[in-house]
């Protein structure tokens, strides 16, 4: 019998989205009649805006694809109810998310044709639900009787009431974005949720921020500028989009550099090939299983990259490059030599500590100066990959374990060493079985 899966968090999103797609449909139908000649003027550039919006997402920290002008729009959209005239534009909520909806896979398939990228239907879900949220608050949920639509006619006088109730709208449909994208993260990375959630704050916090305002300047200018305002106040923030993609790309050159140094000591024939990668990998794994900060597991990785760096200083490789295997003094005098190098370099030195503290024994960390999660997880991934090699999978991974195991307690972690058991388990590089038989 076939064992049943449980959908991701990906999927629950996608057919989440489906649904309220399939009932905006159904309410849009039955008030199409009341959209005017203006108003399905305005859909088309609503409309072709979040099209060119997807076309241009921005990369946030190199491992988030954000689409501010897109967002802009769709929030803007449901919040748009006259024009220059006092004329009415007609749109219904489900109307509103229809169109957001079409805009935004046309949009994705758009990419597509042009080589940018796959559609993401988990990504038009999360857009569907968060446009949903917004048009529903801002057009149906009555407030005394009354949609925030109507109340807001009513304070046409009071232009900064309607400018905060926008605004609220829009930051409330925000938080719910960033709340998709922390489950997306957390599923896809298997990193803690509020973690994540913590992460995508810090990470997108900023940008968002500036989407949800620009989407409530672009709702109260449509009414005195029409359609024209819909680019003219995108301005701004498409200059802050090229400003966090110039930063992203930055970032992206300065771990490719790191990626670049880590393979010196590969070069050298003081490391295996590949093995400072392999230590990032697993490093990152184990440390999101942990919960450490996306800052702390960007330090991690490239931590983890350079941590045998101190070997170039050896007059001969060690055998295999399996620091592991050497005496205590040696690899102290291994890792204090790599702090060291990166201690001279300014946007290296804050990894001079992890660097450094993955030669001290656990125990020895308990007793003196308490050692950083970071190093305790190098130093558990180096072991391993210098015990199980390039394959590090079933018997070999086993046997990688029970000589860390000896050990546990003294030099590893047993929090940490858990950590790299639930992790292996998670690849499929070792069995839950294996787990309990080591009594890990």
């Amino acid at each position: 019998m076939r064992k049943r899966t449980r959908p991701t968090r990906g999927q629950v999103v996608f057919y989440a989205g489906a649904l309220l797609l399939t009932l905006a449909v159904v309410h849009a139908a039955f008030h199409l009649t009341e959209v005017s000649p203006e108003g399905w003027g305005l859909t088309v550039v609503y409309a072709v805006t979040i099209v060119v919006g997807e076309l241009w997402r921005v990369s946030v920290l190199g491992t988030r694809d954000f689409p501010p002008i897109a967002l802009a729009a769709s929030l803007a959209l449901p919040m748009t109810t006259i024009l220059p005239g006092g004329l009415a534009v007609g749109y219904s909520a489900g109307f509103v998310v229809v169109v957001v909806a079409l805009s935004t896979y046309l949009g994705q398939w758009a990419r597509r044709a042009l080589g940018e990228g796959e559609p993401a239907l988990s990504q038009g879900g999360s857009r569907v639900i968060v446009v949903s949220v917004a048009a529903v608050i801002y057009r149906e949920v009555p407030l005394q009787g009354r949609p925030l639509t109507d109340w807001v006619e009513d304070w046409h006088d009071v232009k900064w009431l309607t400018a905060l109730t926008m605004i609220s709208v829009a930051l409330l449909a925000m938080g719910l974005k960033i709340l998709l994208l922390a489950m997306r993260h957390s599923s896809s990375t298997h990193a803690l949720l509020w973690q994540s959630l913590v992460d995508e704050v810090r990470a997108v916090g900023p940008l968002a921020l500036a989407t949800a305002s620009t989407a409530a300047v672009i709702a109260l200018a449509v009414s005195a500028l029409g359609p024209v305002a819909i680019p003219l106040f995108l301005a701004p923030l498409l200059l802050l989009q090229l400003a966090v993609s110039r930063q992203s790309d930055v970032r992206e050159a300065q771990r490719q550099t790191i990626r670049s140094l880590s393979r010196l000591t590969d070069q050298g024939g003081f490391t295996p090939p590949g093995h400072g990668a392999r230590v990032a990998d697993l490093s990152l794994a184990m440390g999101r299983d942990l919960g450490l900060a996306e800052r702390d597991l960007v330090d991690l990785e490239y931590s983890a990259l350079l941590h045998d760096l101190g070997q170039v200083a050896l007059r001969r490789p060690i055998p295999g490059g399996s620091t592991t295997a050497t005496a205590p003094l040696d690899q102290r005098r291994i890792a204090q030599t790599g702090a060291s190098i990166l201690a001279r370099t300014a946007e290296l030195s804050r990894l001079s500590q992890v660097v450094a503290g993955q030669a001290t024994p656990f125990r020895h960390g308990r007793e003196g100066a308490e050692l950083v999660l970071p190093s305790r997880i190098l130093r558990v991934s180096n072991a391993f990959d210098d015990l199980g090699g390039p394959t590090g999978r079933g018997p070999v991974a086993r046997r990688a374990l029970e000589r860390i195991r000896l050990n546990l307690g003294y030099d590893y972690d047993p929090l940490v060493v858990r950590s790299l058991c639930r992790v292996l388990v998670r690849e499929g590089r070792i069995t839950a079985h294996d787990v309990a038989d080591l009594d890990l």
